[in-house]
């Protein structure tokens, strides 16, 4: 299929394969990166932007002095104030959105239950000689690939007694860029709490701690090539696949995704199936026609109805939970990103409003700015 990432997200990752510390996986658009490479790669590319950044602060309060919007964060021995134009909330959960007192809903229409957290796990000791001779897969690199598998031996694991994790598969098993010996899984599951909560929040990430240890010990038990695994680290926080959203000038719905609708005013396109992991059961739900369809997401879509110059970009703009499915995607994610920045700095350079800026525009603008060879289809 044709590749529907957006230019930063592709230099991303040519910069990163051309260093060695990212490789293209098995099966489409499948981009596998180090970890502790990406973090650098991403502060440097900031930084070399002009971008000045300021980790570990709480977002606080945020609201109308005049026409600027004013920012308060929590910070170490500190409270730091940040006066802006223009605000695009990429916190995932609309934390800033919410405190501007955008509209919201939260998970999906009937219950507001949300798809489940995972904590992602990286284990290390992994032998992939041994893992291949049992048939497993092995890349040019020697780094195993494997998806939506293991489910015989979650089986026997559950009859014995030795998984209680509610989901019937491992996601994914994936080697590490440059140390074939490091596996990174997504196989955990969290369900029933909510990440906009703090004692929720914190109870998931310790219950995915928890299921961190019993995934480790089914690899080492149940998977070749495991024997000898050992949990080298779980994620600096629980993975979140879907919280509030805005309620935005436009909302994208399952209907749209599935008859391939492109509005005139997309800045972005996006073919990911609708892949809905159940918020109280063990199963994940995948659209059966995959790549059927491709469809564009609405400029209105990133901008709460009732407030100006401020934007949702990533998993939490405005769609409902059917649809949210399949954009929460990183490359899409890093898309919409990329048209919320773009649609900044047409803003500023002609002095409008967010509301005031034509999602086409956004469109040409993005395309302009991508090299020749990076190109995507308008």
């Amino acid at each position: 299929g044709t590749d529907l990432s957006d230019n930063l997200y592709r230099e991303l990752v040519d910069g990163m394969i051309a260093d060695g510390t990212c490789y293209r996986g098995r099966g489409e658009h499948i981009d596998l990166f180090d970890p502790e490479a990406l973090k650098h790669a991403m502060e440097r590319r900031l930084l070399n932007e002009g971008a000045r950044l300021l980790y570990h602060c709480l977002l606080r309060e945020v609201r109308r002095v005049g026409d600027l919007w004013r920012l308060e964060f929590a910070a170490k021995a500190a409270s730091v104030a940040v006066f802006a134009r223009y605000v695009i909330d990429s916190t995932g959960d609309a934390d800033a959105c919410a405190l501007a007192g955008a509209r919201m809903t939260h998970g999906r229409k009937s219950d507001g239950k949300t798809q489940p957290m995972t904590m992602v796990v990286q284990m290390g000791g992994f032998d992939p000689k041994a893992w291949a001779k049992a048939g497993g897969f092995l890349n040019a690199n020697g780094c195993a690939g494997a998806g939506d598998t293991f489910d015989a031996e979650i089986r026997q694991a559950r009859e014995a007694g030795e998984w209680t994790i509610p989901r019937e598969n491992i996601s994914m098993t994936w080697g590490v860029a440059g140390d074939p010996t490091r596996i990174i899984v997504n196989g955990t599951r969290v369900q029933g709490l909510n990440a906009c909560d703090p004692e929720q929040h914190s109870r998931a990430e310790i219950e995915g701690r928890a299921q961190a240890r019993q995934l480790v010990a089914f690899y080492r038990k149940y998977i070749p090539g495991f024997a000898n695994a050992y949990l080298l680290q779980t994620g600096p926080q629980i993975g979140v696949r879907e919280t509030r959203r805005i309620v935005g000038l436009a909302t994208l719905t399952e209907r749209e995704i599935l008859e391939s609708h492109v509005p005139e005013d997309s800045i972005t396109l996006c073919s990911y199936p609708i892949d809905v992991h159940h918020p109280d059961g063990r199963g994940t739900d995948h659209d059966p026609r995959r790549a059927d369809y491709l469809y564009g997401i609405p400029y209105g879509c990133l901008l709460p109805v009732g407030l100006e110059n401020i934007a949702a970009a990533g998993r939490c703009i405005s769609a409902t939970h059917e649809a949210a499915g399949s954009f929460r995607v990183m490359p899409t994610c890093m898309s919409i990103g990329q048209a919320a920045g773009t649609a900044v700095a047409i803003a500023r350079e002609t002095g409008a409003t967010l509301s005031q800026i034509d999602g086409a525009r956004i469109r040409s603008q993005m395309l302009a700015n991508a090299a020749p060879s990076l190109s995507v289809p308008a």
